[in-house]
């Protein structure tokens, strides 16, 4: 951010012309705390005058006028960066703050505010009305017919009814909304077993903590840990097809449950996060190695493409999943089901050179848990929230409405 004078230096302007190039929307402003004074954003006046040198946009170039035009559709983000490495959370590794054993709880403050706590934080728990607390499980019986997207639109949208008509301003602050959603969807993942429970409990504890009772696991610091990991590697993935979702509804004034609920109807179909559960299912249905290598050549030779497998953003194996499959072998008593399901991954790798997805490596995690059916992909959703909700406040920053225009090539009369 720059100051007026700065910022007019700059472009080889007076003060007036800048406030010109605000005033038609070429530079956005946002208010210096303390003063009146406004400050003016970096990369557009960088765009600004790169175009008034005439110069040709680049491929990935930006149009930052309101988004009511052409131009390529590239947003520009401070949040997540993709390399080689994998996702890379305002600038630091995933893989790495996951093998850092810190709780999900310090990354969602990294994606949400650009800056590690010190101390880690433990979250208070929201206060739910009775009779929200007797209605979702009445449902339960509803919700175990739906896949975890569904679950998780439905009981987002239960919670933010009961909060109000504006559930965000009723909550207090949009941080407190986000964390109350993320809490409210870890209970959830209680509905998915034989004995459906929604247990939110009174205390404040661990994100983990709540994932592990609600899935009836040992609250043990290894299966803590893993948990914690897990949701990290999912927590975002740049601009992702549900992102993009949360981004639009934010630009277009949705409040927080708005977004989410949108990123979650973005994030059921088979190229997102319901590739989790076709995963899941294809690992579940075999009986062995030969039979599931046997299941991934049919799907090949169909061209239907393979669930969980060859992101195409990475050259080979995603390296969310490589981390995940290494935690997951390295469980101390796992289930003999979950050495079936690596023993298949790790086949499907060697023998027909598939690159595992995070998809994948949730459900070998889980596997080596023992975790409920429909869990990898509830996970993933649990941690991928933190992601959407860190879009929306950036976008509401941005301040300007994501509207993508048509190139109409149907008849004219």
């Amino acid at each position: 951010m720059l100051d007026a004078k700065t910022a007019a230096s700059l472009l080889g302007v007076k003060t007036q012309t800048l406030y010109a190039y605000v005033s038609r929307g070429l530079i956005r402003t946002a208010m210096r705390h303390g003063t009146q004074a406004s400050l003016y954003h970096l990369e557009d006046i960088e765009a600004l005058r790169q175009n008034r040198r005439g110069a040709t946009p680049a491929a990935d170039s930006v149009d930052r006028t309101p988004r009511w035009g052409g131009g390529t559709q590239v947003v520009q983000t401070a949040i997540t960066v993709i390399d080689p490495a994998g996702p890379r959370y305002r600038g630091k590794l995933a893989v790495e703050l996951a093998n850092a054993r810190r709780p999900f709880e310090d990354c969602v403050e990294l994606l949400w505010t650009g800056a590690m706590p010190r101390h880690s934080l433990v979250w208070q728990p929201p206060p739910l009305p009775s009779s929200f607390g007797m209605l979702v499980p009445s449902s339960a019986e509803l919700m175990q017919h739906c896949t975890t997207r569904q679950l998780f639109a439905l009981v987002t949208q239960t919670y933010g009814a009961f909060c109000g008509r504006n559930p965000e301003n009723a909550i207090g602050a949009p941080a407190l909304a986000g964390r109350h959603m993320i809490q409210v969807m870890a209970a959830a993942l209680g509905l998915l077993g034989a004995q459906p429970q929604f247990d939110l409990g009174r205390e404040p504890e661990s994100v983990a903590t709540l994932l592990a009772r609600s899935m009836r696991l040992p609250q043990s610091p290894e299966v803590l840990r893993l948990i914690d990991a897990a949701l990290i590697l999912s927590a975002d993935h740049e601009l992702a097809p549900s992102t993009y979702a949360a981004r639009v509804a934010a630009s277009a004034g949705g409040d927080l449950f708005a977004c989410v609920v949108s990123a979650l109807g973005t994030f059921e179909g088979p190229l997102s996060g319901f590739a989790c559960d076709e995963s899941e299912n294809l690992l579940r249905q075999t009986d062995s190695v030969k039979t599931y290598l046997q299941s991934l050549r049919e799907l090949v030779e169909r061209k239907e493409g393979v669930p969980g497998y060859n992101h195409p953003l990475y050259d080979g194996m995603d390296p969310r999943a490589a981390h995940l499959l290494t935690l997951a072998q390295g469980v101390a008593s796992m289930p003999p089901r979950a050495r079936l399901v690596l023993d298949c991954i790790e086949a499907g790798r060697t023998k027909m050179q598939m690159a595992p997805s995070l998809a994948v490596g949730l459900v070998a995690l889980a596997a080596a848990l023992d975790m409920p059916v429909g869990a990898p992909g509830g996970i993933m959703a649990v941690g991928r929230t933190a992601g959407w909700i860190a879009h929306a406040f950036e976008q509401r920053l941005a301040g300007y409405l994501v509207r993508p225009r048509t190139k109409y090539v149907g008849l004219l009369e």
